[in-house]
């Protein structure tokens, strides 16, 4: 039997995920349940975390324990290596997503917390190449990013995305030092590291894939800002200021989980998990450079907006989220049915029913629910009272991606003896476009995966997707989407 980690015993008490909720099975809302269908691709994972479909088709797959498999079209399933982690309460192997040339590099990019090191400068960024035996060259391994905090409480972040630049965004939490408090009436923050700017804690970072700053990251000429205390709760408006950290992106958000850079405009889609009132989805224009609310505010409550032009520079007022929706227990009048917040992606396949084209899928950690909501027509808000059901996964919804067969899949985490699965959901016939364009990569089309047994030496893990067959389109073409978190 698996051993359960300290970071599965605090799943177990309750204190992180609302376990009462999750549904017995996956289902579909009604309405969705007319067009779309949801099937298990595979099971007997234990903790995936992060999925992510590469250029050829094949599925990369992180454990919170290290393990990272592969997913062959074939079937096959392999595990490409361990990753040495610290994987008490939040941490672990947190994300995987790949370069954007992996085509001819065969990296991949991860997020994870190193067993090794101090608490202090746990969570490793790295570059390692998948050799073409789909093994990792773990001796290949270059570390982008350091000195972001990692102490044993939570809020540790793990969103990946590359930007329209070709640069990597990073989202980091805010260590924890929660304050277990509704944002109103407004209170004296307990944690300051969203809002200061030495620390790459509570924000989201940007760096080059060689680890380089660019140029137009809003502090890369700055020279004195407010500078972040030793400890999350001193505060640091009485401090001296400092030089920034030059890799800051954008600030001011809490548990920065999972990212999307949105290929139409640009725009990265941001979902934050709140403390205990309200969860996030920010949509963030591609120059950044803006304090997104936290510790002043969360979702539209808190201290007034201008509480956040206490920050030097002052880059104005807080920016209120896209989006917010309330856990039950909360008072207000937004949406409710919130537990913990994971961000997902615009579906933009035209093969998909009409009422789902052009949506924002996401969905909650802890208590397995999908919805959608409409972007505004310029993709950098939501129409208000837009949000609808689609479905509701057994198990806590971790994870986003595209497939190259044009269907959703999710990563859905369970507690042993429990096995964690992968999620399909497609249409259950899939249209045909009115205007095809002709795709930028080879077209994969494949028919529903069948669900695979685990493979006996695989220490039971993941994934899946059998791509089976290569055929050319003649009218259709296909929308090759690698990442969600991103979700």
């Amino acid at each position: 039997m698996t051993k359960l980690s300290p970071w599965v015993s605090f799943l177990l008490s309750g204190a992180l995920l609302g376990v009462p909720g999750v549904a017995s099975a996956d289902e579909l809302a009604p309405r969705a349940a007319e067009s779309l269908q949801i099937t298990t691709l595979t099971e007997g994972l234990v903790f995936p975390t992060a999925i992510d479909f590469l250029p050829n088709g094949e599925l990369v797959i992180a454990e919170k324990q290290g393990r990272v498999l592969v997913r062959k079209p074939s079937g096959e399933t392999v595990t490409a290596g361990q990753l040495d982690v610290d994987d008490k309460t939040e941490k672990g192997l947190l994300n995987v997503i790949h370069h954007p040339a992996f085509s001819t590099n065969r990296t991949l990019i991860f997020f994870y917390s190193s067993a090794k090191a101090s608490e202090q400068d746990k969570h490793k960024i790295s570059l390692i190449r998948l050799g073409e035996d789909d093994h990792l060259e773990l001796a290949s391994e270059k570390v982008l990013l350091q000195g972001l905090r990692g102490p044993d409480e939570h809020e540790m972040g793990g969103g990946l995305a590359i930007d329209r630049s070709g640069n990597l965004l990073v989202g980091v939490g805010d260590t924890g030092c929660r304050a277990h408090r509704l944002p109103e009436p407004p209170y004296t923050p307990t944690n300051f590291f969203g809002t200061c700017l030495t620390n790459g804690n509570g924000k989201v970072l940007r760096v080059g894939l060689d680890g380089s700053i660019p140029a137009d990251n809003p502090l890369f000429s700055e020279t004195s800002v407010t500078a972040c205390g030793e400890k999350c709760g001193d505060d640091v408006f009485t401090a001296p200021k400092a030089p920034p950290r030059k890799d800051i992106w954008v600030w001011g958000v809490r548990n920065p989980w999972r990212l999307w850079t949105d290929p139409k405009t640009g725009n990265v889609w941001l979902g934050d998990v709140g403390d205990i009132g309200n969860e996030e989805i920010d949509v963030i224009p591609p120059a950044g450079g803006k304090h997104y609310g936290w510790p002043f505010r969360e979702g539209g409550q808190g201290h007034p907006p201008s509480e956040c032009r206490k920050v030097s520079p002052d880059a104005g007022d807080c920016v209120d989220p896209a989006y917010y929706c309330r856990h039950d227990d909360a008072p207000g009048t937004a949406d409710a049915g919130c537990k913990s917040i994971n961000g997902g992606l615009i579906l933009d396949d035209c093969r998909w029913p009409a009422e789902f084209r052009g949506k924002y899928f996401f969905g909650d950690n802890a208590n397995g629910k999908i919805w959608t909501l409409e972007p505004t027509p310029a993709r950098d808000s939501v129409v208000p009272g837009s949000r609808k059901d689609v479905g509701q996964v057994n198990g806590f919804l971790v994870d986003f991606d595209l497939g190259p067969d044009g269907a959703l899949y999710a990563a859905v985490m369970r507690i042993p003896p429990e096995e964690s699965k992968i999620v399909r959901l497609a249409p259950k016939v899939f249209g045909s476009c009115d205007a095809p364009v002709p795709p930028a990569a080879p077209v994969v089309n494949s028919p529903p995966p069948e669900v695979h047994p685990a493979n006996a030496g695989m220490s039971l893990r993941k994934k899946f997707f059998g791509l089976v067959a290569l055929i050319a389109l003649a009218t259709a073409a296909t929308l090759v989407i690698t990442q969600s978190r991103e979700s």
